[in-house]
């Protein structure tokens, strides 16, 4: 995820002070599907307008001595062309599947088949709340949104029902006892 792309994509759309943008992510519920953090965001806005690819277009003066102005915004034409860039590499990345969880299951083996079969439990209630709440956005805005951003809203949805599924099964399978099979004793040699 590039947040070098989203900043520049919605400064595309309008002018926009950092704040602006993280509240768009969120309103857009992009946080619950790219990692994003603020730090990054104030970086990479740093980083854009050092670089040239943004600049201040207007601050504002905000109320009261503690808080600081807000400065906004707008995509420069080096920005447009470098937006048009990191498109397009985005577009090009391959996809590998990943899931936090993967790289704890093959020592699944070494666990306790009922602590694992409530971690799975809780893994499948949380993949089924996003997915209740990506049905809800779709059905909400999708009459409204962009067909790009309907496509990856429809994407999501794809990967997470699949995920589900999944889930169910690795579940079934902690249940059952079977994620934990195949424990082994050390043998001689490695006990020495």
């Amino acid at each position: 995820m590039s947040m070098k792309l989203i900043i520049l994509g919605l400064l595309m759309e309008s002018d926009r002070h950092p704040y602006e943008i993280r509240q768009t992510i969120k309103e857009r519920n992009w946080h619950l599907t790219f990692k994003l953090r603020d730090g990054s965001l104030y970086y990479a806005v740093d980083q854009l307008r050092e670089g040239g690819l943004i600049e201040a277009f207007e601050v504002i003066p905000s109320p009261g001595d503690k808080r600081p102005d807000k400065t906004v915004y707008r995509i420069t034409e080096k920005g447009k062309a470098s937006f048009l860039d990191e498109l397009y590499e985005q577009m090009e990345q391959p996809a590998y599947p990943t899931h936090p969880i993967f790289i704890a299951l093959p020592f699944a083996r070494h666990g306790d088949s009922d602590r694992l079969a409530e971690l799975a439990r809780k893994q499948l209630e949380s993949c089924e709340a996003r997915i209740a709440h990506i049905q809800y956005v779709l059905e909400l805005k999708g009459s409204w949104l962009p067909p790009g951003a309907v496509h990856m809203i429809r994407g999501i949805l794809r990967f997470s029902e699949t995920e589900r599924d999944w889930i169910r099964d690795l579940l079934t399978d902690a249940e059952n006892g079977r994620l934990a099979e195949g424990k082994r004793e050390a043998s001689p040699s490695e006990e020495a």
